[in-house]
């Protein structure tokens, strides 16, 4: 979880002489804390982001300490740093940190895609019930996205509603067969023939029977 930046915290932040570099711009650390309240020493992932080669990075910049603390270049970062319990490499613990931080945007997409807050009846097993079914569509959504949209930009099921599934259409009798015909304008017609071309050789990662 993230951790408050005492005084103790911003010193090692500031003072800390072996960063690990993980990627351009940002380096990790690790070092050990106990407050008051707890009752052992805890490890503390310590993450540091270099302001010029990543503006628009998450964290704290850490102004001077004091008046008599001597010129750093800890002004050009921006920290961060988490409290963890786990003996696990420090690579490992701000990759699994970085994933849980995203998952207030799947929260965001199943409130406001898939109303999951208002499938909230009495009892609580329909409650859950619902719940279930909701996730269970938002990740059929999330499979489709990735195989068959595969955008680079992650479109949410609001602009996938409008964009591709809410598609005027009619039948029509020809030669006696049935041909589905699609309102699509020519820009996006291209994409809906690249889609239905992917079907064809789509196959669902795991055996659904067996779940």
């Amino acid at each position: 979880m993230a951790c408050r930046f005492v005084p103790k915290i911003k010193y090692s932040l500031t003072h800390n002489k072996v960063w690990v570099n993980i990627e351009k711009g940002l380096d990790i650390a690790v070092t050990t804390y106990q407050a008051d309240s707890w009752d052992k020493t805890r490890r503390i992932v310590m993450v540091r982001q270099e302001i010029d080669i990543r503006p628009k990075v998450a964290g704290k910049q850490i102004k001077q300490l004091s008046l008599f603390e001597s010129e750093t270049d800890y002004g050009k970062y921006r920290y961060s740093c988490f409290v963890t319990n786990m003996d696990l490499p420090m690579k490992i613990i701000y990759d699994s940190y970085r994933g849980c931080a995203d998952s207030e945007n799947r929260i965001k997409e199943l409130k406001y895609d898939f109303s999951i807050d208002h499938f909230v009846s009495q009892n609580f097993w329909a409650t859950e019930a619902c719940s279930n079914f909701i996730v269970l569509a938002y990740n059929f959504l999330s499979l489709f996205r990735h195989t068959f949209i595969n955008s680079p930009k992650k479109k949410f099921l609001k602009t996938i509603r409008y964009g591709l599934l809410a598609t005027s259409a009619y039948f029509m009798s020809h030669k006696d067969k049935h041909i589905l015909y699609l309102a699509r304008s020519l820009k996006t017609r291209k994409s809906i023939i690249g889609i239905w071309k992917d079907l064809d050789t789509f196959a669902l990662p795991c055996n659904m029977e067996k779940l």
